[in-house]
């Protein structure tokens, strides 16, 4: 799959924000990431059916594909940025009019269940999305730090991104180079055998999760790897499992037991610990940019090209 990035984000532009997904969670957190936004010198579109509320999800299927596809089609728009996650992305895959894509790529952004539409992407267009902070969650809090220095460079830098500056441990030593594809790995893993999931072959895979016991994480691990996802992978990269603890009353295996029993295949770089995710001080991940992983005394991710165009 060629890789197709979208043009770099510029101070004035059009940020659309719709939910795929679910609703905000609390009160004033919509209005606080808009904040945020247009502190920096952007411009807010919101979707129609923004705020909608159908049980756990952001409105009707049909609701918020129209809102998504209409970010898509709005020539406008230059970056469109999930609401949060929660669950309902893979539900509207179907109706994404993935033309208006490649007709004119934008900047994705979101993560946990927005991993689905970001696989999708990646299949249908080729597209680079980034599975970064979002607007009811992290910008209502208020980025700061080298998260939000290597968010922003990453959809406004036209730069090379370079090594990312995280503390990694070594798995598997070695060394591996292909477009970086993975996120939320129960969402992964519901993709497999979908015409929304991409190829995996020499690419460099990374997952993450939260609130998952480990023989789930075990479950959905040998579910891709019997599926043949891992087969030709080129390396693959752990993020952190936050609160996938045991039940201290019934007998378990750790998620590293898990994880080394699966990713056991000699020649497979494999490294660990990388923040992403679910975790405070999240670093944002450009899904399909190439990346170089080393996995040694010194491991690490080294991005040699810019992840906008």
């Amino acid at each position: 799959m060629k890789t197709l990035k979208p043009p770099a984000l510029r101070k004035g532009d059009v940020i659309g924000i719709c939910a795929p997904a679910s609703p905000p969670l609390r009160d004033g957190d919509l209005g606080r990431g808009i904040a945020y936004l247009e502190g920096l010198g952007y411009r807010v579109e919101l979707s129609r059916n923004l705020l909608r509320k159908n049980g756990y999800l952001a409105g009707t299927d049909r609701q918020r594909a129209d809102d998504l596809n209409g970010l898509l089609r709005d020539r406008r728009v230059r970056a469109i940025v999930a609401l949060r996650g929660g669950y309902g992305s893979m539900r509207i895959l179907p109706m994404i009019d993935y033309a208006a894509v490649k007709r004119d790529p934008k900047i994705f952004v979101g993560y946990s269940d927005l991993t689905a539409l970001q696989l999708a992407f990646r299949a249908k267009c080729g597209l680079v999305t980034f599975a970064g902070p979002m607007v009811a969650g992290e910008m209502s809090r208020g980025l700061k730090g080298y998260p939000e220095e290597l968010f922003w460079r990453m959809v406004s830098d036209r730069r090379p991104l370079g090594r990312l500056r995280a503390r990694l441990s070594t798995m598997r030593r070695g060394k591996a180079r292909g477009p970086l594809i993975g996120g939320n790995l129960t969402m992964v893993s519901h993709l497999i055998g979908t015409p929304y999931f991409p190829r995996t072959r020499n690419c460099v895979l990374f997952f993450e999760e939260i609130g998952e016991k480990p023989y789930r994480i075990d479950r959905m691990l040998h579910q891709l790897k019997l599926a043949g996802a891992f087969r030709g992978a080129g390396a693959v990269v752990l993020g952190r499992f936050t609160d996938c603890v045991p039940d201290p009353r019934k007998p378990s295996l750790s998620v590293s037991r898990v994880t080394g029993d699966v990713f056991d295949a000699p020649g497979v770089p494999v490294v660990c610990g990388l923040p992403h995710g679910h975790v405070a001080g999240s670093l944002t991940m450009p899904v399909g940019l190439p990346v170089i992983l080393t996995a040694g005394k010194n491991p690490g991710l080294h991005f040699p090209e810019a992840a906008v165009s």
